[in-house]
């Protein structure tokens, strides 16, 4: 089996989104551009909750919560912690 190819994959995640985006602008009459969100065309590629594949790569710096009781893995690739994919992708 051949690795995914997770650009193909994110440039097909971001044209849905980008139309989503758009679908939404067109409803409030104003430019697409003018839009503000806090998505990142570059983030990894993570089809987990569905069983499909992911490009974290969880050898990034320990992530500590402020109240230092809590520590996480983090993704070296776009800084996700291990414990909010878990959190997002789990049953």
């Amino acid at each position: 089996m051949s690795a995914p190819d997770f650009e193909a994959l994110r440039a097909q995640r971001n044209a849905a989104v980008y139309e989503i985006f758009k679908r939404f602008a067109d409803e409030e009459g104003v430019p697409v551009d003018a839009l503000r969100t806090t998505f990142d065309a570059n983030a990894c590629y993570c089809a987990c909750s569905s069983g499909g594949p992911c490009e974290h790569t969880w050898d990034g710096p320990v992530w500590v919560d402020e109240d230092t009781w809590t520590e996480s893995a983090t993704c070296s690739r776009c800084g996700c912690t291990a414990i909010g994919h878990d959190i997002r992708v789990g049953p």
